[in-house]
């Protein structure tokens, strides 16, 4: 009762709208807006909850939609699929985040957002999902519900503790290529093996100390997609000596706020948000 009561809570200052209906269930978009009348379409963010395709809760970015709103953005915390509600895997959480992204650029006028600025944010599997909707290609991961005349792209990515590697077979438990229907499945899925040219920016931050999601596999593929041929924009920030979902509110404030402050100057130097008083910069430094 206590995390249902938690959970509504945090979203109470958010509207729902529902972005997709699929195998007979509705999927909610929690939408933040920033205090005020809008005078011109406002960037947004996108966020997916962690989860290990097998359970999470969608306010876990609750606080990071909150600043964000404050900061002028349009901040949305999505709810995607996952086994323990839906009965579903990692290919249908990738479907879920390529829809809403549609979604926000298809309703855009609605939403008050500028359909070229959208920023895609998650963790583990959620920043995976999002990831996915950035790099592959292949229509076969979309809902045939779709439309095709919008990008599921996102205009930037912020990732915590993403998961990129799921090429080994030897690779066991929560994160393994275990979780999709076949290995080849899974090595089609697994971002490290798809890095190309052309993607957007990304801002990627690991714990040293991660024992679910190795932070090597990360520092790997940031390695990757910033050689010479590939030219992307990759940055990394490792956290030294720092766990699983250190960057949660709940977990330590003052990584929260540490990691906010370095996706909040991600997002400035980008041009997603305008510089933020001094002041205010300092008290999260």
């Amino acid at each position: 009762m206590e995390t249902i009561d938690r959970n509504r809570a945090l979203l109470s200052q958010a509207s729902a709208y529902i972005y997709k209906e699929a195998g007979g269930h509705e999927l909610a978009a929690w939408v933040f807006k920033p205090p005020g009348p809008a005078t011109a379409p406002r960037p947004a963010i996108l966020f997916f909850f962690s989860s290990a395709w097998d359970s999470g809760l969608v306010s876990q970015f609750a606080p990071h939609c909150l600043h964000f709103a404050q900061r002028g953005m349009v901040a949305i915390t999505v709810e995607y699929r996952i086994s323990s509600l839906h009965g579903t895997g990692p290919l249908e959480a990738m479907a879920d985040a390529r829809s809403a992204v549609r979604w926000a650029r298809r309703h855009a006028g609605e939403l008050g957002i500028d359909p070229g600025r959208i920023v895609g944010a998650g963790g583990s599997a959620g920043a995976h999902a999002i990831l996915t909707a950035a790099m592959l290609r292949e229509k076969e991961y979309d809902s045939p519900s779709d439309p095709s005349d919008q990008s599921c792209v996102p205009d930037a990515l912020i990732l915590f503790d993403p998961v990129v590697d799921l090429g080994d077979a030897r690779t066991t438990g929560k994160f393994g290529p275990g979780r999709f229907p076949s290995l080849p499945a899974a090595r089609q899925a697994s971002p490290l093996r798809r890095v190309r040219s052309k993607l957007p920016p990304m801002l990627l931050m690991h714990g040293t100390a991660d024992r679910l999601l190795p932070f090597e596999a990360t520092r790997t593929f940031a390695r990757r997609m910033g050689r010479w041929f590939r030219r992307n924009d990759c940055r990394l920030i490792p956290f030294e000596g720092c766990g699983h979902s250190f960057f949660n509110f709940n977990v330590d404030p003052k990584w929260f706020e540490a990691t906010l402050t370095r996706a909040d100057q991600f997002l400035t130097e980008k041009g997603f948000l305008e510089p933020s008083a001094p002041s205010d910069q300092e008290c999260r430094l």
